[in-house]
């Protein structure tokens, strides 16, 4: 169920999404510069250099640790701090008008990790740019479903869909910590009234850079399709394209509060691999059901090897309990009905997207 780490390469090119929105003259870009957190990363860097295409003036910030390879070469600013340390905030977020908060914690074996980066780096973050930030700007925070948890199957509802009216019901540590960091800035905006405030709940995300999607095509590429999840189970999927679209729409639109953004369509794990293997050209492809006591096995010594390497964990016990859920699906409808987001990419399209950059860059 693992694969190696994948090489690392010090450019990519702007998926085809992303690149869409484009530098429209007629639409103001807001005022001031923008931060960016977590811009090193498969999300922001992407972000980054959309933002940069579209005219914004970008300043990013980095851990010391962190590798800027993605975003090496584009005309952004740099500004060192850590979200968990709100004192080395000051100077990240001193006279900037607006924030992209994409930095987050995404995995851990420790519950602790999760909440002192996604919900009190959040605070931390939020409360800086309301001291130092320029007032009248955004804050968009780039939150995820976990937030809100799986949907629940009712005796009306067998196939159930999460929107913004349900009430939230995170099962994991990372899901509880991005809704608490998500409520902490959305308070301090609504206390301090120097920003507006807006939470982008997406799915599952794929495209170039991302490793995720990788696994899954590793096995495709060798007949086999491993179905972790139970029979039936769906998900949803975003295109990193139209999640970048997503956060600058949002960023250029008066609107506020939480919204799902997903491709609009539910897939189980064997649509997945079918069409991971049409991508691929596998004519044949072997589906073999993972029991939930292997992957909580080899979950926990991929736990206890983390806290030996002090790396994040390839599978913990709290990510099985997150892929056996049975509707990890949600509804654009709000997104679509608030500010027109309409997702430009399906998965067949996006996998042979990332598919190609993957052999692009060896990586498959």
């Amino acid at each position: 169920m693992t694969s190696s780490s994948p090489p690392t390469h010090a450019s990519a090119r702007i998926p085809q999404a992303a690149s869409g929105l484009g530098r429209d003259a007629s639409a103001p870009v807001p005022k001031g510069q923008c931060l960016v957190t977590g811009a090193s990363g498969f999300v922001g860097s992407h972000l980054v250099e959309a933002l940069v295409q579209r005219g914004y003036e970008v300043r990013v910030l980095l851990r010391r640790s962190s590798s800027p390879r993605w975003i090496q070469g584009l005309p952004v600013e740099f500004a060192y701090g850590d979200l968990r340390d709100k004192a080395s905030l000051a100077g990240a977020c001193a006279g900037i008008g607006n924030v992209f908060h994409i930095g987050a914690t995404l995995a851990s074996h420790s519950a602790s990790e999760f909440f002192a980066t996604n919900e009190t780096g959040s605070r931390n973050l939020a409360e800086a740019f309301a001291e130092r930030g320029d007032p009248g700007g955004f804050f968009v925070n780039c939150s995820s479903i976990a937030a809100g948890g799986p949907a629940i199957a009712t005796a009306s509802q067998a196939l159930p869909v999460r929107g913004e009216g349900h009430v939230d019901i995170p099962i994991t540590p990372y899901g509880k910590s991005k809704l608490r960091g998500e409520r902490a800035v959305f308070e301090i905006a609504e206390a301090s009234g120097r920003f507006r405030a807006v939470s982008l709940r997406p799915p599952v995300v794929y495209g170039p850079r991302s490793g995720g999607v990788l696994r899954v095509l590793v096995w495709v590429k060798r007949g086999l399709l491993p179905l972790v999840a139970p029979p039936g189970a769906r998900l949803s999927f975003l295109y990193i394209g139209d999640l970048v679209s997503a956060a600058i729409q949002v960023a250029e639109r008066e609107v506020n509060g939480v919204y799902y953004v997903a491709d609009g369509d539910a897939h189980t794990w064997p649509d997945l691999g079918l069409i991971a293997g049409e991508v691929m050209g596998s004519t044949s492809l072997r589906e073999v059901r993972v029991p939930e006591a292997i992957l909580r096995l080899y979950a926990m010594g991929s736990e206890g090897m983390s806290r030996l390497t002090r790396q994040p964990p390839g599978l913990s016990r709290w990510k099985v309990q997150q892929m056996r859920q049975l509707h990890w699906v949600c509804s654009s409808k709000r997104a679509q009905s608030d500010w027109d987001f309409a997702p430009s990419v399906q998965l067949e399209e996006g996998l042979t997207e990332v598919m190609g950059w993957y052999r692009q860059h060896g990586w498959l």
